[in-house]
């Protein structure tokens, strides 16, 4: 029989089924205990399920202090988000600290993983996992190839495994060359030391008084999904879409406006719900239609839920809607401090969640221990490391 740091007699298996429920803090606390539990808990297979688990049982949104200045305002932390009505406290956790020499973007977060942007290095993209206290650089896009690169959208290249960010790239320098310079995208892979150009991206309709912007994308049966804030938006009037297998672009029809009436649409936002790819169309702070793309194929919308939330306390900004998971909806705004969580189910607003001093991002996070041989690569000469000590010193 083993000793009681090994488990009293547990077989791997059960063991295996009670230390894959813990938070990765724990789980790399149970390394130390003795060699079994160790080899258990490195192992590839323990490591994917741990984060398996951990993604299908809690939901933490990230968020950001309101202030760029001051202690802790380059602080990356999240928000547990419960998905049940009963009241109960909202856990906050530190992550990193984004940069120690500046402010920088938080743009993407997925598997564990996030993508930040450094305000002093523009185009220079990093990447870290917060629960292995491990960063690495993206090869660089500036100055060679192009003078300045976009973020599009961040994602697992299922076929070689290899995490990889879509960039919209512009070479020219000035207004003049900007207007007839040829624009590309890219992609950065974790799994290449070099950037490599996919294609032409299509130059935006209002350069050179703007740059090219990118939403947040979905992601789909493989496919990157940009509803309203893409290169082609305003030409088209439609959804962009990238395979990120095929590495081929796609516009897609968007819903169809609500007919009848004096309400107006005042926003949307893509989301995938239940495994189905929605547009939430809000019309008013207390009223949204959740469209479905019923057919993907022939681009067929159906609407399938529409939602009205009457007397509520708190004003709520709504331009973006997330899920939670078991049906149950965040309805919010980056720039609003409330935000809104309805059970789709249920039909009803479970309550409000308020942020305080921080920001929402709409990002959620799922902490993840699998390992990824990049993070041992040699770091690039101006590569920004990331600090994960929290501001009071703290783990």
């Amino acid at each position: 029989m083993e000793t009681a740091a090994g488990g009293l007699g547990l077989c791997d298996d059960v063991l295996v089924e009670i230390l894959v429920r813990l938070p990765s803090k724990s789980v790399l606390r149970c390394r130390a205990v003795c060699k079994r539990w160790r080899r258990i808990t490195t192992d590839g297979s323990f490591l994917s399920a741990h984060a398996a688990h951990a993604a299908s049982c809690t939901r933490e949104m990230i968020i950001l202090p309101w202030s760029h200045y001051g202690p802790g305002s380059l602080a990356v932390k999240t928000m547990r988000i419960p998905l049940d009505p009963r009241p109960r406290s909202r856990p906050i956790r530190f992550l990193c600290n984004r940069t120690s020499k500046g402010w920088c973007r938080v743009l993407y977060s997925l598997d564990g993983l996030l993508v930040l942007e450094p305000r002093h290095g523009r185009s220079r993209f990093i990447i870290c996992n917060p629960m292995t206290r491990q960063s690495a650089s993206l090869p660089p896009l500036v100055p060679q190839p192009c003078f300045n690169a976009f973020a599009c959208g961040f994602y697992l290249h299922s076929p070689s495994n290899e995490y990889r960010l879509l960039c919209h790239c512009v070479q020219g320098e000035t207004d003049q060359a900007r207007r007839h310079t040829e624009q590309s995208y890219y992609i950065l892979s974790t799994g290449s030391t070099l950037p490599r150009r996919l294609g032409r991206a299509p130059t935006p309709v209002d350069l050179p008084t703007t740059w090219p912007r990118y939403e947040v994308p979905v992601a789909h049966r493989g496919i990157l999904h940009w509803f309203s804030l893409h290169s082609e938006a305003t030409r088209t009037g439609k959804m962009l879409a990238f395979h990120t297998v095929s590495e081929t672009f796609r516009l897609m029809s968007r819903p169809p406006e609500r007919a009848g009436g004096d309400t107006t649409t005042t926003s949307r936002s893509l989301l995938e719900l239940d495994g189905e790819l929605c547009v939430a169309a809000m019309q008013s702070v207390t009223s949204l239609d959740i469209w479905v793309l019923q057919d993907y194929k022939a681009e067929t919308w159906m609407l399938r839920h529409r939602v009205t939330m009457l007397g509520v306390s708190n004003a709520v900004t709504m331009n973006m809607v997330l899920s939670v998971g078991s049906g149950t909806i965040l309805i919010g705004s980056s720039n609003c401090d409330v935000a809104r969580l309805y059970n789709l189910k249920d039909k009803k607003m479970h309550e409000d969640v308020m942020f305080e001093s921080s920001v929402p991002t709409f990002l959620l996070f799922s902490e993840s221990l699998v390992p990824h041989a990049f993070f041992d690569s040699p770091p690039h000469p101006q590569f920004e490391s990331i600090s994960f000590s929290s501001p009071r010193g703290g783990s």
